[in-house]
């Protein structure tokens, strides 16, 4: 869907790691790393005097950042909550898409203020409230999910939960939206979720088609963001 629909041409990790500027050496610790997606779209970018440490909640998704970067990078399982690392030993920490679901996130922040050395960087990326709105209107999550990460760390919550933690807070939305003109793409994305019923998934269609029909496009709101700040 992203890759078919999205009106920002831009690669959405090229823009991402652009946010990196760490400078030509430093220690980079990121954590919840999952796939280690930025990295694997962004490998011939990476400066050689960067030493990367990339740890997950998730064994599963350190061993495939692991088959991402190699020998590249340090892998760990660890919690953002509690650090396994000494105090300030990276110059940068990185967050992506991960904040949502920690549970105490001032411990965490905590953890990542503490490991940082004086002035290093804290990049993370967050979704907002309407992220993909247009979707979850049309047939909510049975769990709930949508509504209870909304109500952790979005865009608009992230100034002031890491104000008392970091200084120099920037926050850079990056544009972008779906216009999707294919109204079976959507349909199987609703249909690969699994708690959709093919009733259900007809009337989806037919919505989404008269959308089409009507305006060219069924619009879909994204709304991703890089947030920067620095240990004081």
């Amino acid at each position: 869907m992203h890759d078919r629909f999205s009106t920002n041409p831009a690669s959405y990790p090229r823009w991402v790691f652009d946010g990196y500027d760490f400078g030509k050496d430093a220690d980079v610790l990121e954590v919840g790393c999952g796939e280690g997606v930025i990295w694997r779209k962004n490998v011939d970018r990476i400066p050689d005097g960067w030493r990367l440490t990339l740890t997950d909640f998730s064994d599963g998704m350190v061993q495939a950042a692991r088959s991402a970067l190699g020998d590249r990078a340090r892998y760990a399982v660890a919690d953002v909550q509690t650090l396994p690392f000494e105090d300030e030993a990276f110059d940068a920490v990185i967050a992506n898409h991960m904040l949502f679901h920690v549970e105490d996130r001032p411990r965490a922040f905590s953890e990542v203020r503490r490991v940082l050395r004086p002035e290093g960087l804290f990049v993370a990326t967050a979704i907002g409230r309407d992220h993909l709105r247009e979707l979850w209107e049309l047939e909510p999550p049975r769990d709930g999910i949508w509504s209870k990460t909304r109500e952790r760390f979005t865009i608009e919550l992230a100034r002031g939960e890491l104000a008392p933690f970091f200084a120099a807070i920037e926050l850079e939305r990056y544009p972008d939206s779906l216009e999707v003109t294919d109204a079976e793409a959507l349909v199987d994305v609703f249909r690969s979720r699994g708690d959709v019923a093919e009733e259900r998934l007809a009337a989806i269609r037919e919505h989404v088609a008269e959308a089409i029909d009507r305006d060219g496009s069924f619009h879909v709101t994204k709304d991703s963001a890089r947030v920067r700040c620095r240990k004081p």
